[in-house]
Order: C-alpha cells, then sequence, then structure tokens
C-alpha cells in the first residue's frame, strides 16, 4: 500500500491500512461526514490509493450495482436488488440533457444552455460536477458529417476522456477525433486513417481502458469499433460468422466485467433465447476472438432490451410496464417507471476530477418551488 497515508491519530491502535479496509465498507454519504469530522480521515479518504480500493470493492458486490434511469421527465437511480425502490438525484442540469456513458461512478451528460452545447461529466454520490464547452461545435462543420460520441477511462494516466467523432459523408477527411482529457483540460484533433459510421450518436459500452460503438465500415459491415484510450487508436472487431449469417439481433455489453455479444432471435416472437459471445482481446498483437459462453432460454418476447454488468436485462414490453430480468435466475422484477429514453450502469464512487465543484440543491428548490407558502416567503 505505497500510496496510502500514515493515520497519526483517531482510532487508537489502527494502522492507515486497517481504517481504509474498515472505511472502505461504509456508504458514501458516511465517508463524506467522517471527512468534516478528523482532517486525517479527509486525507485518507482523499488519497488515490483509498479511491482506489473503494471502487475496486463497490463494484465487485453486485448488491451495489445500480442503474441510472432516464426518462425525459422523471430520472432516477434505482438499485438493481430493489428495483421498486426510485431514488431521487440532485441533477446538475436544469436543462434536458442526453446521457454519454458511465463508468467509475461517473456519468458523462451533453446538454444544451444558452452559450451553447455543453458537456458534464458528473459524480452522482459526492454530488460534484464538472461542465465545458463542445470542441468547436460550427453548426456549418458538423453538417457534413455524422457525429458519434464517447467517454472512457485511460488507466495508465488516470485520466477521464471526452471523445467526439466527426465521419464525414463525403469528401474531407475520413474520421476525425476530438479528445478532451480532464487532466490537461483542453481538447485536441486527432486524425484517423478509418473510415466509421457510428450506429448511434453515443457510444454502446464502457470498459476500463476501452469504449466501443457498434459502426459499420466503408464496405458498409457492421463491425465493433473499440477505442483504445491508451494509444488512442481504434481496434477494429469482426462480429462472428454465425451471428452474422443468422441476422439475429444483437446488443454489445459489459458483461460481468468483460466485453460481450448478447444476441436474440426476432422479438416478433413469444418464446426465445438469448445466446452469450464473450471475446479474448490481444489488445498488443491486435488479435480477438469470440467464444460462445452461454445460452438462456426466455418465455418472454425481447422487445427493447437493455443488458446490465451483472447479467441482468430490462425489457421493455410496450405497453406493460418494463421489467428487470436476471438470465440466471430467471427472476423477474417490474420496475414501476416508464417509458424509458436511456438506461446506463452506475457504481458510486468517490472519485473527483480537476475543476469539479458543488452541484446546486435542486432537490430544495424545487420543493421551494412546489410550496406556494414558501415561495412567497422566499
Amino acid at each position: 500500500m505505497n500510496n496510502a497515508r500514515r493515520i497519526t491519530g483517531g482510532i487508537p491502535g489502527l494502522n492507515d491500512e486497517i481504517l481504509g479496509v474498515i472505511f472502505s465498507r461504509l456508504p458514501v454519504k458516511t465517508l463524506m461526514r467522517l471527512k468534516c469530522l478528523y482532517k486525517d480521515y479527509s486525507m485518507l479518504i482523499s488519497s488515490p490509493w483509498f479511491i482506489n480500493l473503494y471502487s475496486k470493492r463497490f463494484s465487485s458486490i453486485p448488491d451495489n450495482h445500480c442503474i441510472f434511469v432516464q426518462t425525459g421527465e422523471i430520472n432516477r437511480l434505482i438499485h438493481i436488488q430493489n428495483p421498486g425502490n426510485l431514488i431521487k438525484l440532485n441533477e446538475p442540469c436544469t436543462t434536458d440533457y442526453t446521457v454519454i456513458g458511465s463508468i467509475n461512478g461517473l456519468i458523462c451528460l451533453v446538454t444544451t444552455i444558452a452559450s451553447g452545447r455543453m458537456i458534464c461529466i458528473w459524480n452522482p454520490a459526492i454530488e460534484q460536477y464538472k461542465m465545458f464547452p463542445v470542441h468547436n461545435d460550427d453548426p456549418e462543420k458538423t453538417r457534413k458529417c455524422y457525429i458519434g460520441m464517447g467517454f472512457g477511462y485511460d488507466k495508465d494516466s488516470d485520466d477521464y476522456k471526452v471523445m467526439r467523432i466527426l465521419s464525414y459523408k463525403k469528401g474531407g477527411p475520413l474520421t476525425i477525433l476530438e479528445i478532451y482529457s480532464t487532466n490537461s483540460e483542453c481538447w485536441k484533433e486527432v486524425k484517423s486513417n478509418r473510415h466509421l459510421r457510428m450506429i448511434s450518436d453515443f457510444c454502446d459500452v464502457i470498459i476500463e481502458g476501452l469504449t466501443c460503438w457498434i459502426a459499420q465500415d466503408l464496405d458498409g459491415n457492421f463491425v465493433l469499433a473499440s477505442f483504445v484510450w491508451s494509444i488512442e487508436e481504434f481496434f477494429i472487431i469482426a462480429f462472428p460468422e454465425e451471428v452474422i449469417t443468422a441476422f439475429q439481433n444483437f446488443v454489445v455489453t459489459n458483461y460481468h466485467g468483460s466485453f460481450a455479444l448478447l444476441t436474440y432471435s426476432s422479438f416478433t416472437k413469444f418464446k426465445g433465447c438469448v445466446d452469450v459471445w464473450e471475446i479474448e482481446l490481444d489488445i498488443a498483437a491486435k488479435e480477438c476472438e469470440w467464444i460462445k459462453k452461454n445460452t438462456f432460454d426466455t418465455d418472454f418476447s425481447l422487445s427493447m432490451p437493455w443488458v446490465l454488468t451483472g447479467g441482468d436485462i430490462v425489457v421493455e414490453n410496450a405497453p406493460n410496464m418494463p421489467f428487470l430480468f436476471n438470465l440466471t435466475t430467471k427472476q423477474r422484477w417490474e420496475m414501476r417507471i416508464k417509458p424509458i429514453r436511456s438506461l446506463t450502469n452506475y457504481t458510486q464512487s468517490l472519485v473527483s476530477i480537476k475543476g469539479f465543484r458543488r452541484v446546486r440543491n435542486q432537490l430544495k428548490r424545487k420543493r421551494k418551488a412546489s410550496n406556494p407558502v414558501r415561495a412567497r416567503l422566499n
């Protein structure tokens, strides 16, 4: 534990390592109170060693996994183990926004305010955020290209990055990558020798060090475009031939911490099955191999599925209420929220980045505004 501090006071007989292990089992709100209680506690809880320990412990326990659900009107956090409990959030954006992605307890959003399009990186657990403008948001420039956005983490430099991908429809360069580093707090442009059109506006899956999109190459073939943050290059992965030839529906996901492909039969059929393919990657050798790991039978149609890190899926079969379904145990839980505009995996963390500031108490302001007596008094 080279990066941890020595605790000189506090609880007698406990060194920094033991105290850190104890603290890593506590909720974020409790840790925030401990930081105010004792200076050495604050320095330990804020240390990179403890933040990393807390993230690893918290994300390794399935009971701690949550879902950030956006409906466009009521955005909520839902614990996977208790999907009926809808948790209100103190959000940094009062205007409408779209989720780019989430990793290590940080959620990346894009929104529009009076000064133009803005990107926001937000940690709901510690209620802090950072907002900065989209790079060179020139309508004349973006009108000529397809745009995709992604969020990711470069472990080697401990840097959270945002990327905008400009794929020109005709003429101009093939693809331009605009990358924002939270460490340097600036944008840079990187030209790519690949021509890729991202199928969705925002990334499909994020894993430490990699961010992926389902894309089309220059020949119109569907591929998995994986961006490696450490070398800032795309690693293009072909889908299994069995999946392509069978004309199956598929989604890519983070499945128990690994890249996976979930394929399913046509959602017009009442019964079907879900195949889970995992991929073994060798970035250095630029080699990969798909392996079919499991096949799960289902007794319902898979209309609009979202896949979660722990192996659960969320299924929205209109007009019914969306439900959470575990592929292994076959358990089903009604979520009590609809319609779903976006759904993002989320685990609490203490991660903070340069430029973070406190989120104003939007929940308190909303309560005051909804109370006419309070509104007049204020």
